[in-house]
């Protein structure tokens, strides 16, 4: 097996295939074993032949334990669940009854994403972890498509994919998955740099708060700052980094009242002196990490940063220079829209100060909302002057009041002198940075640096979106751990389908549609009345499904099959029969 790579005569584009050599006597072919992609420039065509290493590896794996999997495969055929309809059966349409729905899809291509992302490293293939690996792929599945509580997990798998798992056991699985913790994140990094050259050198980090619905404080659990607007319920810290693709490179768990700038100098000195030692990069994140403690580790690591500056905590003499317009120079960024800079220079780092048109439209327009909040308020008690019991929810409007003069503490008024103030850093915006900054391509690269953060802002979304990464309901330390493990697996799952659809579709899709394709993906088991025998009909693929399979290289028999045993069946995706070892 061997990657080729074809081009027409008349197009700049090349196609990227595995294939194999086969021999029919003398005569000698090659047989193509799966189309990887077509690619439209140079950096596609590198990108997919480093998908078709990826795919490579994994196929020459399979062949060379072929023998083990023939075995396993001839025990299974001495107790098989299904076969094919014969040619000559017949069924009475008549007495055909349909007994239920069988989702197939997040079950298979959890299974594959298994094999191919690595996951089966993660446990032994002793019999004694075979249960563990059934689970892994089960619960991966489910949170695929139906991501909710372990409970949830356990009643949707046997509702909606005939499949018999326990509460009890995903519980002990999930002690087993946190001893392996470490591996889980080396297997995970390791498969998002296998799309890469080399090491990524461009490393998003950011972090966010996962709140538990519970006020109990112990070690991990704290209350803290909650970006979920949680008050009083206790949280923790999860910190993320991820290439610019968004695909994961690394996470932690930090107490819920972490400071967050302590997460980034665990980052530095901590995680990247083991996993990426003497490598070079830069690190972007935003300004909540802006701490000179922050910059010298970034320096004495080796590493460049841009970082999100906080324009209106700058000293005076440099908030001048911010608003005088006269210093700025024009450029046009990557949507051709005009963009005003300057560089401020502050020892061994740069300000990088811009405006732009479309920035200063979004602050007005977010200080005008604040501002209808206050104005309501204001025309509904009929006076210009609020009472301090009235802003205690509406933390935001506060910033636009002012105590009135002549009055208690208690009694506020609009703050017009504030509201103009406010309006000078319309379309302002900062980032610090070591990078040079002497040419305008230098200057572009590091504001599409800072820019690449939407991907990491996006992956918080996608995990608590889509994942339903919180609240947390776990509480032990091991339990809220194994939790956050799960979670991040799937993400790089999600990350990976979508960058392999892209890469051998050329189209996009999105959590949403993924999930939706999966979750079609289905089987109708239906009963014969008379005969009592099961036959399982598969539903062909919708375009979704199919484009999601296609890219996995899963092909769907959608010929109809008769279920032999509806218990082994329910096993089908168990590896062996279970007996948990207990934890």
């Amino acid at each position: 097996m061997f990657i080729r790579t074809k081009a027409s005569p008349n197009s700049p584009r090349k196609s990227v295939q595995i294939v194999e050599t086969v021999r029919h006597g003398k005569a000698v072919s090659q047989r193509v074993l799966q189309h990887i992609g077509v690619a439209s420039d140079d950096t596609e065509l590198q990108q997919l032949k480093l998908l078709a290493e990826q795919i490579l590896v994994k196929l020459k794996d399979e062949k060379q334990n072929a023998l083990p999997q023939q075995m396993s495969l001839a025990l299974e055929l001495s107790a098989p669940y299904e076969k094919n309809v014969n040619d000559d059966t017949t069924v009475k349409l008549s007495s055909l009854e349909n007994e239920e729905h069988v989702i197939d899809g997040p079950l298979e291509v959890a299974e594959y994403l298994y094999r191919f992302m690595g996951f089966d490293k993660i446990f032994s293939n002793a019999n004694r972890d075979m249960g563990k690996i059934t689970l892994l792929k089960q619960c991966l599945s489910a949170m695929l498509a139906h991501p909710c509580s372990k409970r949830g997990i356990a009643a949707w798998l046997g509702e909606h994919c005939a499949t018999d798992v326990s509460l009890d056991r995903i519980y002990r699985f999930m002690d087993a998955l946190f001893a392996r913790e470490k591996k889980v994140k080396e297997i995970i990094r390791a498969q998002s740099e296998g799309l890469f050259m080399e090491r990524p050198t461009l490393l998003l980090f950011d972090v966010t708060t996962l709140y538990f619905e519970s006020f109990e404080v112990d070690e991990l659990r704290q209350p803290g700052f909650s970006k979920d607007n949680k008050v009083k319920e206790t949280q923790i810290v999860l910190a993320l980094s991820t290439t610019p693709d968004g695909l994961p490179l690394w996470y932690e768990i930090f107490p819920g009242n972490t400071w967050e700038g302590e997460t980034l100098r665990h980052f530095t000195c901590n995680w990247r002196n083991s996993e990426y030692q003497d490598s070079t990069g830069v690190v972007v994140a935003d300004s909540a990490m802006l701490a000179s403690v922050n910059l010298k580790d970034l320096q004495e690591q080796g590493l460049n940063y841009v970082l999100g500056a906080r324009l209106k905590n700058l000293k005076a003499s440099e908030k001048c220079q911010v608003l005088d317009r006269d210093g700025f120079v024009e450029i046009k960024d990557n949507n051709e829209e005009t963009l005003m800079y300057r560089i401020i220079n502050r020892g061994e780092s740069r300000l990088l100060v811009t405006w732009s048109a479309a920035r200063a439209r979004k602050d007005e327009a977010e200080r005008h909302r604040l501002l209808e909040r206050v104005l309501k308020k204001l025309s509904a008690k009929k006076q210009q002057r609020l009472k301090g019991k009235a802003i205690i929810s509406n933390r935001g409007t506060s910033r636009y009041l002012k105590i009135a003069e002549g009055e208690t503490e208690n009694t506020y008024v609009l703050n017009e002198e504030k509201i103009a103030l406010d309006a000078k850093w319309d379309g302002l915006h900062g980032m610090e940075t070591d990078l040079p900054l002497g040419s305008e391509s230098e200057i572009r690269e590091a504001l599409s640096h800072y820019h690449s953060l939407w991907r990491i802002e996006e992956s918080f979304r996608i995990q608590k979106s889509h994942l339903r990464i919180r609240p947390v309901y776990h509480y032990t330390k091991e339990r809220i751990h194994a939790h956050i493990e799960l979670c991040y697996m799937a993400f790089a799952c999600l990350r990976h389908l979508e960058k392999r659809v892209y890469l051998q579709q050329k189209e996009e899709m999105s959590p949403e549609t993924i999930r939706a394709s999966m979750l079609d993906v289905r089987s109708a088991l239906l009963r014969d009345k008379e005969t009592g025998k099961l036959y399982r009909f598969p539903k062909r693929l919708s375009a979704g499904a199919n484009k999601l399979y296609k890219s996995l290289g899963l092909k769907r028999d959608t010929k109809p099959r008769e279920i032999i045993s509806i218990v082994a069946y329910r096993r089908r995706h168990q590896n062996a029969e279970i007996e948990e070892v207990s934890q």
